[in-house]
């Protein structure tokens, strides 16, 4: 008798088990390697992810003596959530890899990257400090800030480029982020290394705005602050909607002083295709003049995401495409015409899939 009951409860336990579905966050958030890319995505609900803060670290932590890596931050703290990357940059510096690092400064307050900086420059890396905006705009003044988040490591000849929204401070690691990696695409790099260069040093040096953008076999990139609204041409350039096809926004900061985009959006959605934008919940943020074009049941509000998504998949002249658009860049006026950001494009299906669904599960929270 004893021996059947426990049969029976382990059965019951196996068929519970197998009746139970997988928890959500095993398909939607953390690091997928996808072919040429790493895509991650953290959502905390609550509690706090470093799986951004870890991937970086491990990509970094393969790096040897001869490797590069060049950073690019617009914070860089010592909490405790993302103390572990000045270490590793620390440690990378220390076996012989050539760490140099560019960090923003915030306005007002203390200097809350001192402190990793010391310790940088401790362990021999070079490192330079922009308060305000490290590049000028076309005036020729600058007031930034220097928005930039991403790595650019360079290991045994093979480079890869990182680019995250996540920001090296207290708090971040309690909101939802995402980041792309893009591995061996030697123009995408050298691009990035460029502009980081221009960061480092301050001045665009000889790059005008046709040297702001580049296109590679893996991903397009486009770098401020600059005249012209890339996110408004790239959205224009959709030409149809289908059956299912969608453009998905997630932006921390969408504010009415970029109407280019939330004209295409008002467009896009006359072509039949559903648009839905995220937003986070923050005084800049006005959901009002978006829900007037594209409904109120299009916008909604999440209090914990900070980063930058657009998702399209719709006709584009006489192809379909399944594009991703993400980095640093805020859809604000500021982010456009004064503010040193990134901005990264990706083509490919299995890259849109994991943000589609990450988006989607954003969506059902908000």
């Amino acid at each position: 008798m004893h021996r059947r009951f426990l049969a029976v409860a382990a059965l019951s336990a196996v068929l519970a088990a197998l009746s139970v579905p997988a928890p959500a966050a095993a398909a939607t958030t953390g690091c997928t390697r996808s072919g040429d890319y790493t895509v991650c995505r953290t959502d905390p609900r609550g509690g706090e992810d470093t799986s951004i803060v870890a991937e970086i670290v491990r990509q970094i932590g393969k790096a040897k003596k001869g490797d590069t890596v060049r950073a690019a931050a617009f914070e860089l703290t010592l909490h405790r959530t993302v103390a572990p990357l000045t270490e590793a940059l620390a440690d990378a510096e220390g076996r012989g890899v050539d760490v140099r690092v560019v960090v923003g400064e915030r306005s007002g307050g203390a200097d809350s990257s001192g402190p990793a900086i010391a310790e940088l420059e401790q362990a021999g890396a070079k490192v330079e400090q922009c308060a305000g905006s490290c590049l000028p705009t076309a005036s020729g003044e600058g007031r930034g800030p220097h928005h930039n988040r991403f790595f650019l490591i360079e290991r045994g000849g093979t480079p890869t480029v990182l680019v995250t929204s996540f920001n090296f401070r207290r708090g971040h690691a309690e909101q939802a982020h995402l980041m792309i990696g893009v591995h061996g695409d030697r123009e995408l790099f050298e691009f990035y290394s460029g502009f980081w260069n221009r960061l480092y040093g301050g001045g665009w040096d000889g790059w005008g705005e046709r040297d702001k953008t580049v296109a590679t076999d893996l991903a397009q990139a486009w770098v401020f602050p600059r005249k012209e609204d890339p996110i408004a041409e790239q959205l224009g350039r959709i030409t149809g909607c289908g059956d299912g096809d969608r453009v998905l926004v997630a932006h921390a900061n969408f504010q009415s002083n970029r109407p280019a985009v939330r004209g295409e959006l008002d467009r896009i959605q006359g072509l039949g295709c559903q648009v839905r934008v995220l937003l986070t919940d923050k005084d800049t943020n006005d959901p009002g003049w978006l829900k007037d074009k594209l409904g109120k049941s299009n916008v909604r509000i999440h209090p914990a995401y900070r980063s930058k998504l657009i998702i399209a998949e719709a006709q584009f002249g006489d192809r379909h495409e399944s594009v991703v658009w993400t980095g640093t860049h805020n859809l604000t006026a500021n982010s456009l015409n004064q503010t040193d950001d990134n901005v990264l494009k990706v083509e490919d299906g299995e890259v849109v899939d994991l943000l589609a669904a990450y988006f989607q599960r954003l969506w059902r929270e908000a």
